[in-house]
């Protein structure tokens, strides 16, 4: 069973995932009409209106002060390179292929962890790891599909290890910042980025776009706040399995929003991926340790 003192954190990771889902696909509603970093410039920017008050409340209006900043440019520069690799997967691939794919970065921040914060690592979470991976390479069914797909899959991996990192480095170095803090830096960093790459050239947009996008980022905003402060407030494999609700609602907008229903090897290897995180919660003993 859960711990009751992970109850709230847990609660809160899984509302900031259902986010983060529902942010991506307003990305892949708009990514056909509009430029992709024109998109994250505006996703990132009104993310801003949910952070900026909520750090407001909890950190007063000067809470620019007493930053360290060279960590929150590193995490920022770190959040908005994997945030940008996950985009560009999502507006290539169907949403059930994707977030069996993002479930790697769990995976990696487990392995990471045990190198990097001595977390402790056992025979249980070496087989829920490769358990995990194996389901993940089914799902992504690398054994027929087109070229396109592929590169999708490539950049949906390499989100997912900036995102590890990302959780890494929030987890070792929690004493620098907030939860509110890293999240709204990180995506001040973004929007300096995004603005910069694309040479301030934006395409007109129809104000219920306009207003999609503002919705987007508002989802990016809470979502992304919660899921740092359930990385910074949980145990890896208790943080990790609350992700699963990534593959499961992004199934659902996938087959609702979209059309596109999953195939037999997605289902094999979303059940694949979602054994592994049974095997954590419920064997892993050493989780109620860490």
């Amino acid at each position: 069973m859960l711990d009751k003192k992970f109850f709230i954190p847990s609660t809160v990771s899984f509302i900031g995932f259902l986010f983060l889902v529902s942010m991506d696909s307003v990305i892949k509603i708009l990514g056909e009409t509009y430029p992709v970093l024109q998109l994250l410039f505006l996703n990132a920017l009104f993310s801003l209106i949910p952070l900026f008050f909520f750090i407001c409340k909890y950190h007063g209006f000067r809470f620019y002060k007493n930053q360290n900043y060279s960590f929150q440019t590193i995490r920022g520069i770190v959040h908005t390179i994997g945030f940008l690799f996950v985009l560009k997967g999502v507006l290539l691939l169907p949403l059930s292929v994707v977030y069996p794919v993002l479930f790697t970065s769990p995976l990696m921040l487990l392995v990471m962890s045990h190198f990097f914060l001595s977390d402790n690592i056992n025979i249980i979470r070496v087989l829920a790891i490769l358990t995990g991976f194996l389901g993940v390479v089914i799902s992504a069914e690398p054994f027929g599909t087109n070229e396109v797909s592929l590169l999708g899959v490539f950049f949906v991996f390499l989100g997912a290890f900036c995102i590890a990192i990302t959780h890494l480095i929030t987890r070792k170095y929690n004493h620098l910042t907030s939860s509110y803090s890293a999240a709204f830096f990180s995506m001040v960093v973004s929007v300096i980025i995004f603005i910069f790459s694309m040479k301030f050239h934006f395409e007109m947009m129809t104000f219920s776009d306009l207003m999609v996008s503002l919705l987007g980022g508002m989802f990016a905003g809470i979502g992304i706040s919660a899921v740092i402060y359930g990385s910074q407030t949980l145990p890896s494999s208790v943080f990790g399995l609350t992700s699963y609700v990534q593959i499961i609602f992004g199934v659902l907008l996938g087959w609702f929003v979209f059309k596109q229903l999953p195939t037999l090897y997605n289902y094999i290897g979303i059940l694949i991926v979602i054994s592994a995180g049974i095997m954590l919660f419920y064997f892993d003993k050493s989780s109620k340790n860490s």
